[in-house]
This record gives structure tokens, sequence and C-alpha cells, in this order.
């Protein structure tokens, strides 16, 4: 018996309409790769201007999209120590060039999963994942702040602004 699990599938651009619940194979796992039941994910503008075909060069359709997960780990691959399966766990899926979170498991690299909070829930955690990593790549990648810094966020809106303004 195939193993197969439920997914948004993208099949063309444009509405949420766009969309179309699918069983598809349940993905393989590496050997630096986890699977992930999927208890949480968000939509963010990212995913919307995916949908309507903002970035079509990049998205070969059919495909799955979303950019947050929260989840628990139910299968390891061979080279995996960090992780076991039961672990709670929340991250953002590679942007382009891999299935996204609209469905109920996803495989990953262990270099992008980190264990979820335990004071956050999964809808919690799930809301961070992208927006989290928006502004920790702004915050220290690009304007490489550091402690005791002073930075103006100007309209502070949004998921990204309420994260940076927090994290300021």
């Amino acid at each position: 018996m195939e193993h197969t699990m439920k997914a948004a599938v993208l099949t063309k651009f444009g509405g949420s309409d766009a969309f179309e619940m699918r069983n598809v194979p349940v993905p393989s796992v590496g050997p630096r790769e986890v699977r992930v039941r999927v208890q949480a994910t968000a939509v963010n503008p990212l995913d919307y201007q995916i949908r309507r075909g903002d970035y079509a060069e990049y998205v070969p359709l059919p495909a799955i999209t979303g950019h947050d997960i929260s989840g628990v780990i139910e299968e390891t691959g061979a080279d995996v120590s960090e992780f076991a399966v039961g672990d709670e766990v929340y991250y953002t899926p590679l942007i382009f060039g891999a299935q996204g979170s609209y469905a109920e498991q996803h495989v990953a690299n262990v270099d992008l999963i980190a264990r979820k909070p335990k004071n956050l829930s999964h809808e919690e955690a799930a809301s961070l994942t992208l927006v989290g990593g928006t502004v920790w790549e702004a915050f220290e990648t690009r304007a490489q702040l550091r402690a005791g810094e002073t930075i103006l966020i100007h309209g502070g809106a949004g998921g990204v602004g309420t994260i940076a303004i927090q994290v300021a």
C-alpha cells in the first residue's frame, strides 16, 4: 500500500480557488532529514504573492506551498542524532525549490529546524517562523546590530513589524 497524505496543492495561479485538496505521496526522508507531522502553519504575504503568481518562474505547478511549520517529528534519517521521534519542532521550509507547509507531513534538513519552545502552542510557534527569521536576518545579518545600539523601525505593523519591535 502506498503511503499518502492530504495536501493543499496549488494547481494554477490566482485566488484561493487555485488550491485543490489532493492525496499525494508522503515524502521520503534522507540521511540528514526529518519527517514532521504538521500541527500548524500560517499564511504570510509571501504565500498569497506566490499563489497569485508573483514568483511564477520559481514555482513550477502543481506545487505545495506554505512557509511556516510547527509539528512533531515522526521519522528521522539515518544520520540524525540532534532530534528524535516525538520532538516538537518549528521552522520555515525552503522558500523555493521544495515542498511547503500546506500538507499533513513535511520533510526538512535538520539544519532548518529548531525545538519548539514549550511555552508556545503549535499555532503560536507556526506564526513566528517566517517573520521571526526575516527579523533576525534584517537585524543580525544585514544591519549587524549589537546590544546597546538604537534602531528606528518605521511602520512597525504586520507580522514582521510587530516582531521587530519586540526583538528590538
